[in-house]
């Protein structure tokens, strides 16, 4: 079984597109069933009665390919990472994969992200946790096209070294697919413990425990709007170097402390699964670079050249060394 987890709030404006794109998903290669699960997390809005007439839509006009589960239990979590951390607990899939609710998926998402699972299965065994993700193309709000790659516009790196998404997420959880032995390491930590995006959590302890895959294809048309500012700005553009410098060195500090606590979460809870998977010395490293919310300026860089441990781009990397 596959899992697909979408967690909806108030998106009244986009969803019914979204559902569109995954009720209507490839499976012809596929040797697994496909279900949607759906979790509200509370919405004022229209959200779930356009849920549920797209979906009457499709039934009334031919056989809906996948089951669809509208979970609509009254309690709010009031965060995505909460809402999608219920989905996770609802869900006993051997796959899991994550949607947003303003998203448009392509076809073959679910077929090209699980042939890549199967291989890494293959390769590593079903036991291991595994993690999958892909390039995402960009749309403003009305759906014209921004670019064509996500990774190219932010000019990230397509390889999932630990040392680096420690301190920056390349990994967005609309393209995820993970396994169970990944979801099952997830499920151990409390939401408490994700205080960075849901995304981020999974891309550093599957990383640390297993590995990550990257596919170079844009398998989504990601929606950049107001409420979402993910990819805001071309890498290396002025925009770029204005938004850095706007949002100031307290914010910056901020965002690392978080960065080093949620480290620090994860080694302390996963301590022996990383010791099993990567040895002593990532252990080792993760607690040191817990460690550097209470280092002064000189340590944390001496610990980012040691390890190699910087943001990706030469304008992340300045601000990095500068403001640390």
């Amino acid at each position: 079984m596959i899992d697909i987890l979408l967690a909806t709030y108030n998106g009244e404006k986009y969803i019914d597109k979204q559902i569109k794109s995954l009720v209507t998903q490839s499976t012809d290669s596929i040797d697994q069933d496909i279900r949607l699960i759906i979790r509200d997390d509370g919405s004022e809005d229209a959200t779930l009665d356009i849920i549920k007439k797209r979906l009457d839509y499709y039934r009334a006009k031919r056989e809906c390919p996948i089951d669809v589960h509208i979970i609509n239990d009254g309690i709010k979590t009031g965060s995505p990472s909460g809402n999608f951390l219920k989905l996770l607990h609802i869900s006993e899939a051997d796959y899991v994969m994550f949607s947003d609710q303003d998203d448009m998926w392509y076809r073959r998402k679910t077929e090209t992200t699980y042939k890549k699972m199967k291989e890494l299965e293959k390769k590593y065994g079903k036991e291991t946790p595994l993690l999958v993700h892909t390039d995402l193309a960009l749309m403003d709000e009305e759906g014209r096209k921004i670019a064509a790659s996500f990774y190219d516009y932010q000019k990230l790196p397509k390889q999932d070294k630990l040392n680096h998404l420690l301190i920056q997420n390349t990994v967005t959880g609309c393209t995820v697919m993970m396994n169970k032995a990944a979801v099952d390491l997830m499920k151990k930590a409390p939401q408490s413990e994700m205080i960075l995006m849901y995304d981020h959590y999974a891309a550093v302890l599957v990383a640390a425990t297993g590995h990550v895959a990257f596919i170079d294809e844009a398998l989504i048309r990601y929606r950049q709007h107001s409420g979402n500012v993910v990819g805001a700005h071309a890498a290396g553009s002025s925009a770029e170097y204005k938004s850095r410098i706007s949002k100031g060195r307290d914010r910056f500090l901020k965002d690392m402390d978080l960065s080093y606590r949620q480290t620090g979460y994860i080694v302390k809870r996963y301590e022996e699964e990383i010791k099993k998977a990567r040895g002593e010395k990532t252990v080792e490293i993760m607690k040191e670079y817990s460690d550097l919310i209470m280092a002064d300026k000189l340590k944390k860089i001496e610990f980012f050249k040691k390890y190699d441990v910087y943001k990706h781009g030469s304008i992340k990397k300045a601000v990095q060394m500068l403001w640390c």
